[in-house]
């Protein structure tokens, strides 16, 4: 039987590339998802008749799965592909340090159940759905591995790529629901006279989902090249394959799925982990700017989120990305696929979208200038001057008053007027900024007209910001993969003041970097340390350290002890973490996967036995030496004006005091002993602020001081929604939560053995 196609060759994507393994931009016509060619309804047969028909088809499979910078936090009915964190403030990344405010997983007043989970498993919209994307593969797979048209290099290079999509869409089920229906075949949807019983396929226990997901990995690395073309990048590789396997079974050996703490498991991971290192340097990836990387407090650190190349320009760091570009919309044709990651980075007095902005508790974690953390490092930690003598990662993620944040203002006059006739922010303050973003300054302080105002630690206090920022009640910003005009004097975003789309940064085609090198180098060092190989975890550590500047010397700011436990190596290599992939999306997952929310203490009515942990001592957090995140509140860094005034522009009681803004090329270190600045720059800023501001830490969450987070052990694998189970009425549902179809509790353990 043929069937027409249409509806896949549509989702066709037409990002274009933004740099190959080997450094350097590529050009537009390089890109494998560039054709715009319009392929109308075909049969199956004439499809995969030819190689290039085959690509196509399996093209479909980039546009549909592949994770989406700035997703929201529902289901694909709410956008694409939300089954996993990028980084931006959604359910997921919300449910951790990163970001203030409850979600749905957190919030202490509401309590999740079948009728108000979101769905993620289910998803009507067809190009969203997960069964979707699982039968759009199963499809491909089944058409690839009948094929007499293609050479066996051709169908490899396409099957391992359908074989990586079929287990990534599972493994972004089996992460939330523990277990899953395996189906690895396309099931004809007419079902003719019978029942249809024969479709029903009931859940897999973790266990099998793990071990068949695993195996679909291994497909993909044994048939894929370690590295393509530049006119492929941003396909696939052998080397991404192995490290998605190794990233599962790093997730299977955690307390999440590994109650008992079982060593086979830790020893997978590990071995998968370093062959998937191995498979990633034979193809050119690895730790971009090795050597360099901490320089300028960590300027080439911060390139490589854009530039995609190495301090020698053949050293990638980028495992897998997805691709966007700056192209113009078109009437008749979606060509244009943009990041808009920059402009909601970007704060409105840069014609931005108003900025993302962090936890005090993400800020006042990040190491000092020693490695060490605050608290436990020989170096003060001043509260208000928190910038001071911190980790070079620190500057490359946050912002924070009296820094510059440059742009590329595309020719735009920002003296001038928008067409709806409003002033910029430059020309309210002309003896501040030029009409150019090329000295865009951030001064995202505060003040008050009285002192209760200045008092009140509500997020909705009264009060005016400098500059026209209108963010009054956050001072810091994140600036994590940013495209700082100081880091590339080409952006890859084209800057528009028009008062319709696309306006400030919309317009980017920076890529998505989903998985980079450091990220599998600290899944193997937390695998080995797991295997108990600790000097090996140990050197894996020093070489994300060194890269940012720390050396021998000083033991690569690591603690002296990190060698002598087991559980201190877990700790420091999962504190690395927090650090070297904050904003990427990895908070939630890492949680989750070590229920630090409780520690694993919690249980619920009707918990079965293989859910005790039994290992890890009874207790992570314990184990670990960190504090649950349950009952923890988050707040925000506000730095306000000591000195009172009205609230209007013109009112800035500080601004003829400002000192110059740091570029962040400067040293900004601080000797107490010698009392002395590393640079006059840093004591200049640092006098202005204990001269002239003050700060507080605002409510993130709620006013209600007695509401803390709550996230309850159930939800550690989250229950099906209502219409899931309709749907299917054979679908069990998983313990801990209701089973409409049968009116009784849950039965289904992922855990079951």
């Amino acid at each position: 039987m043929k069937k027409n196609i249409i509806k896949y060759v549509a989702y066709l994507a037409t990002a274009l590339p933004l740099g190959g393994v080997g450094g350097g931009l590529v050009s537009c016509s390089d890109n494998f998802l560039d054709d715009m060619t319009v392929y109308g309804s075909f049969s199956e047969d004439k499809v995969y008749s030819s190689y290039a028909g085959a690509v196509d088809r399996v093209n479909t499979l980039y546009r549909e799965m592949l994770p989406q910078a700035c997703q929201g936090g529902g289901n694909g009915s709410n956008g694409q592909n939300t089954y996993t964190s990028t980084g931006s403030p959604e359910v997921w990344s919300k449910s951790s340090l990163e970001y203030g405010g409850f979600t749905d997983f957190t919030n202490p007043d509401q309590e999740l159940d079948y009728t108000n989970v979101t769905d993620y498993f289910y998803v009507i919209n067809k190009s969203d759905s997960p069964w979707g994307n699982i039968r759009n593969a199963n499809d491909i797979i089944q058409h690839l591995e009948n094929n007499d048209n293609l050479t066996q290099e051709e169908k490899d290079k396409l099957l391992g790529q359908a074989y990586f999509f079929r287990a990534y869409r599972y493994w972004t089920l089996v992460k939330l629901y523990g277990g899953v229906p395996l189906i690895d075949h396309p099931q004809d949807p007419i079902i003719g006279d019978g029942d249809g019983s024969d479709k029903i396929v009931p859940r897999s226990p973790a266990k099998d989902c793990i071990q068949f997901i695993c195996k679909d990995l291994q497909k993909a690395a044994d048939r894929l090249p370690k590295q393509w073309g530049s006119g492929d990048y941003g396909r696939i590789t052998a080397g991404a394959a192995e490290a998605m396997k190794g990233q599962v079974q790093l997730f299977y050996a955690s307390p999440l799925f590994n109650r008992d703490d079982n060593a086979l498991r830790w020893d997978s991971a590990y071995v998968t982990n370093k062959k998937a290192l191995q498979l990633l340097n034979e193809g050119g990836v690895g730790l971009a700017y090795a050597i360099n990387g901490g320089t300028q407090n960590a300027l080439n650190w911060a390139k490589m989120f854009m530039a995609n190349d190495g301090s020698d320009g053949t050293v990638g760091e980028t495992v897998l990305a997805t691709l966007y570009n700056n192209r113009d919309k078109v009437e008749t044709a979606n060509y244009e696929k943009w990041n808009g990651w920059e402009h909601s980075l970007r704060p409105v007095n840069a014609n931005g979208n108003g900025g993302l902005h962090p936890t005090a508790e993400m800020v006042d974690l990040f190491p000092m200038a020693d490695g060490l953390r605050p608290g436990k490092s020989s170096i003060h930690y001043d509260p208000l001057c928190f910038w001071l003598n911190r980790d070079p990662r620190f500057y490359r993620t946050f912002a924070f008053p009296g820094v510059e944040w440059r742009f590329d203002t595309n020719g735009n006059d920002l003296n001038s007027y928008d067409d709806m006739g409003k002033k910029y922010v430059y020309a309210y303050f002309p003896h501040q900024y030029s009409g150019s973003g090329t000295n865009f300054q951030l001064w995202s302080y505060t003040w008050y007209a009285s002192q209760d105002d200045a008092d009140r630690m509500s997020s909705t206090s009264n009060g005016y910001t400098a500059d026209l920022i209108a963010q009054k009640n956050s001072a810091v910003y994140i600036r994590k993969r940013s495209d700082d005009l100081a880091l590339s004097p080409s952006p890859l975003y084209r800057f528009s003041i028009s008062a319709s789309t696309p306006k400030g940064f919309q317009q980017s085609a920076a890529p998505l970097i989903w998985m980079r090198y450091a990220e599998v180098l600290l899944n193997f060092a937390e695998a080995a340390a797991g295997a108990n190989h600790l000097d090996e975890a140990l050197q894996a550590l020093q070489q994300i350290r060194a890269r940012v500047g720390y050396t021998a010397e000083q033991n690569y700011g690591l603690p002296a002890d990190i060698i002598s436990s087991r559980e201190r190596m877990l700790a420091a290599v999962l504190y690395e973490r927090q650090v070297e992939l904050a904003y990427e999306g990895k908070a939630f997952d890492d949680l989750r996967r070590w229920m630090l929310f409780d520690g694993g203490t919690q249980t619920f009515e009707g918990e079965p036995t293989t859910w005790h942990l039994t290992g890890f001592g009874g207790n992570t957090c314990t184990f670990l030496g960190t504090t649950p995140l349950n009952g923890q509140r988050r707040h925000e860094i506000v730095v306000y004006t000591r000195t009172n005034a009205d609230q209007k522009n013109e009112a800035d009681p500080v601004i003829d005091k400002r000192p110059k803004a740091l570029a962040l090329t400067e040293n900004l270190t601080y000797d107490e002993d010698a009392e002395e600045y590393g640079s006059n720059e840093a004591m200049e800023l640092a006098d202005f602020y204990t001269a002239y501001l003050k700060r507080k830490d605002v409510n993130a969450d709620t006013n209600d001081e007695t509401s803390g987070i709550l996230f309850r052990p159930q939800y550690y694998f989250i229950g099906f929604r209502q219409s899931a189970m309709q749907t299917n009425p054979t679908l069990l549902q998983t313990v801990g939560w209701h089973d409409y179809s049968h009116g009784t509790a849950g039965t289904f353990d992922p855990l079951a053995k």
